[in-house]
């Protein structure tokens, strides 16, 4: 597959704003060609069969402790979720991925009132470690919830029709390493 990974803006280095990617996605991703999609590039849906939004950065109009809400990455995701849906490329979201597309959806989000700061959640027939300061509130139109954890978190949501995957914990992580290849497998239903 050719996988097309719009990266998280971050100001951690020099307080200046950085493209980043993390580098465990090269592990997770290593049989499959990954292109890195910047904020501030032109890129075409339909040179790759999925398209892959990270986490970090905060979500329009919420602010967390890491005050890192970045417009020109919101505007370029919303613009990468418009045109995926226009040509049918399957368009994945991790963590805040996640939470984007399902806004982006029609769905809502809100601070969790206690955050996940690398807890280990259990699901249904899994454990993952999730690292999260929002949750879904309410889904959006068209998916379905295919895991929430003990506390009612969608933690895996789906929508076949539309070929979104939300997915709350990050299988790219060591620590989330189990979930690969079921992530790899619903990716390949869309």
């Amino acid at each position: 597959m050719k996988i097309g990974l719009s990266l998280e803006a971050t100001r951690a280095l020099r307080n200046t704003w950085h493209s980043a990617i993390n580098h465990e996605w090269y592990e997770f991703l290593h049989e499959h060609e990954i292109c890195p999609l910047v904020c501030h590039g032109q890129y075409s849906v339909t040179d790759y069969d999925v398209i892959v939004l990270c986490g970090g950065n905060d979500m329009p109009g919420i602010k967390t402790w890491r005050d890192n809400h970045y417009p020109q990455r919101d505007l370029f995701e919303s613009q990468l979720i418009k045109s995926s849906l226009e040509h049918g490329v399957p368009v994945v979201g991790i963590c805040r991925g996640s939470h984007f597309i399902n806004v982006a959806m029609g769905g809502t989000v809100r601070l969790m009132d206690t955050p996940y700061d690398n807890v280990k959640v259990q699901l249904p027939n899994l454990e993952v470690t999730c690292h999260h300061t929002i949750q879904i509130d309410q889904l959006a139109p068209g998916f379905n919830a295919l895991l929430k954890d003990l506390a009612g978190v969608i933690e895996l949501a789906v929508n076949t029709h539309t070929r979104q995957l939300q997915v709350g914990w990050h299988p790219e992580r060591a620590v989330n390493s189990h979930t690969r290849s079921m992530i790899l497998d619903l990716i390949g239903t869309l």
